[in-house]
């Protein structure tokens, strides 16, 4: 596929190496000659300094020949004309980073992209308010994500030494609602057989129908906290709109921002109504102590720097939360918000790239996300009419090692799989593996 990207920014850089490495053939477009010399160096991509906006600079890439173009700088109008010039220009799917609430929020007159040439909004702070709206509903939860309209559940828990389930084997666990399907150890992925021993400080992704995971306290042997107060740290974007999913709830907790800037405080006392703000510095111990914060409380850090959320999370766990979400710009920093308390963090280009590589895979997979370790995936499939996958029970398929069939949801009922399970053309199946792997499991299911 042959894909434009508009903005080497971070999440530029990031959606660009990911798409590379899968064999598009990748062009980004630049104003700035440096930073293109540095993805030049390091990426299998095409560089073109310019306006991604600009009509010539977009003939000069020949954008009628382009699939997709992904226009992600940090400036929302120049993402819109960009897509808008390239639809124009006969450009099949084109994508915006659109960060401004202004431009997303519902009002009568706000205008329909699709009708001016935009085919998908991305938001990367509006995806990270949605999964740590998805942590806060189910604690101590490392991960959430939903399946087959939200009826699966995959949630990420960390083994600690008190649980149960430390030092055995999965095998000897007899799960029959839940299927482990993933470890990560060490920073890395591994993709569990029933012989695995899961041991302390294992993070285990475990997946199961969603109406059933109130039985992960007969797993974890943990009392599943309810929480009196969320406590944000930062008043950004992503608190903006984290804060609107939590007001959109019939019974929500009390909601207590602490921002160290007087102009946003004010700004945000304005527009969220139901909100306690107050002007403060999270990373300063004294400010957290007035808030008496205990195990009754979530605590989120959202500040922006990877060095003042850490600092902010740290002293929330000292205070005696137990549930501590965290953002993390750089993958790298999340062992180190491991060491600190963290209970989960989030990435937001993490999630942007997880999007987009939904946008470009095949049309029968259907969902798709990176695993924070970047080196395994999940899949939803759909397996064609006569693939392989489709042609013996599962004991007889020889699937690699690396590679696990999570769950199978056949008819809407959910099959927790099994050597004897059989999987049919349009069943969904929901697939963890190894990124090298990847390629195998599109073997699998296409005809």
């Amino acid at each position: 596929m042959r894909i434009v990207v508009v903005g080497l920014g971070r999440v530029g850089y990031n959606i660009s190496k990911a798409l590379s490495e899968e064999g598009h053939d990748v062009i980004i477009i630049d104003k700035d000659p440096e930073v293109l010399k540095i993805a030049a160096a390091d990426l299998d991509v095409m560089t073109v300094a310019g306006n991604g906006a600009s009509a010539r600079i977009l003939e000069a890439v020949d954008i009628k020949n382009v699939d997709i173009i992904l226009a992600v700088t940090e400036n929302d109008e120049l993402n819109m004309i960009a897509c808008m010039t390239a639809k124009q220009s006969g450009v099949p799917m084109t994508v915006a980073r659109i960060r401004n609430p202004d431009y997303t929020s519902y009002h009568p007159y706000i205008l329909s992209y699709s009708h001016y040439g935009i085919d998908r909004i991305i938001n990367p702070e509006h995806l990270a308010a949605q999964e740590i709206f998805r942590l806060i509903a189910v604690p101590m939860a490392t991960d959430v994500e939903y399946f087959y309209d939200g009826k699966l559940s995959l949630v990420g828990l960390k083994v600690t030494q008190e649980m149960e389930i430390a030092g055995q084997r999965i095998a000897d666990l007899n799960l029959d609602r839940f299927t482990i399907v993933a470890v990560a150890r060490e920073g890395k992925a591994l993709i569990p057989r029933g012989e695995t021993r899961l041991l302390p400080n294992d993070k285990i992704l475990v997946l199961g129908e969603t109406f059933g995971f109130q039985h992960l306290n007969g797993l974890t042997k943990k009392k599943t906290p309810v929480f009196r107060r969320v406590v944000i740290a930062g008043g950004g974007l992503i608190a903006q709109y984290f804060i609107r999913l939590l007001l959109q709830k019939k019974k929500r907790p009390e909601i207590v921002v602490l921002e160290p800037d007087p102009e946003l405080c004010a700004a945000l006392a304005a527009e969220l109504p139901g909100c306690e703000i107050i002007c403060a510095d999270p990373t300063n111990k004294e400010a957290l102590e007035e808030q008496n914060l205990g195990p009754d409380d979530a605590f989120v850090s959202l500040l922006g720097k990877e060095s003042n959320n850490l600092m902010a999370s740290l002293l929330a766990r000292k205070l005696g939360v137990q549930e501590v979400i965290c953002e993390i710009g750089r993958e790298d920093y999340i062992p180190l918000a491991d060491t600190v308390g963290v209970t989960a963090a989030i990435t937001p280009r993490l999630l942007t790239v997880n999007t987009v590589l939904k946008l470009v895979r095949k049309s029968n997979i259907v969902h798709i996300n990176l695993l924070q370790s970047g080196d395994a995936e999940i899949l939803e499939v759909i397996p064609e009419p006569n693939s392989p996958v489709t042609k013996g029970k599962l004991r007889d398929l020889g699937l690699p090692p690396g590679i696990l069939i999570g769950a199978v949801i056949h008819e809407d009922q959910v099959i927790v799989p099994r050597g004897d399970t059989w999987i049919h053309p349009s069943d969904h199946v929901i697939v963890f593996a190894l990124k090298k792997l990847v390629p195998e499991v599109e073997k699998l299911f296409y005809h």
